[in-house]
């Protein structure tokens, strides 16, 4: 009876409300985030490109230019899904509610989507089959020398410490898009 965690928990919920005006606003926010977020995706995807094959270019050794090849055509690959999934179509600033509603809920719904399949729709595996390629040839060469594989271990903690901050910001996401969409399809019921 004193359990303060199931008195908080069986709290009756209220109704999920917003204004047609407040559902607009979110929607062309979205919209304007997701452009944003898509035009740096591609121009950071072109750029790495060009970078990866420059790297290319210049490698000295066999493997190490297929990982910077395999690194260049994945940046192209992951400008091309950022276009394919991240950039949402153009919504009328004088929508209609439906219209809104629908636009937001499938904007969401494709995020959530995009997010649930980030290694495939970003080719994250290729990424690390480039950088692996790139880095492990030298590695080997330097196993002889401790010390030297010593310089190697700043990027090593850095990749490791984004990955992790990568897995717990996607999980993160993943449960607020899908709060934003079950509220999505209450306020789509009660309007009903």
């Amino acid at each position: 009876m004193n359990d303060p965690q199931k008195a908080w928990q069986n709290q009756p919920t209220e109704p999920f409300r917003m204004s047609s005006d407040l559902l607009r606003y979110k929607a062309q926010q979205r919209q304007s985030k997701a452009r944003m977020e898509a035009m740096l995706s591609i121009a950071g995807g072109i750029v790495l490109c060009a970078l990866f094959a420059v790297s290319c270019y210049r490698a000295h050794t066999t493997p190490s230019c297929v990982g910077w090849g395999i690194l260049s055509l994945w940046s192209l690959y992951f400008a091309w899904q950022a276009y394919r999934w991240v950039l949402p179509p153009s919504l009328a600033p004088d929508a209609e509610l439906g219209t809104s509603l629908e636009f937001y809920r499938t904007e969401l719904e494709k995020r959530r989507d995009y997010g649930r399949h980030i290694w495939r729709r970003t080719g994250l595996t290729f990424c690390f089959l480039g950088v692996a390629l790139v880095v492990v040839p030298p590695l080997l060469e330097l196993r002889n020398n401790p010390r030297m594989l010593l310089n190697g271990a700043p990027f090593f903690s850095l990749l490791l410490v984004w990955f992790v901050i990568f897995l717990r910001r996607k999980k993160q996401n993943q449960r607020q898009l899908q709060r934003d969409i079950d509220e999505l399809r209450a306020f789509e019921r009660d309007r009903s």
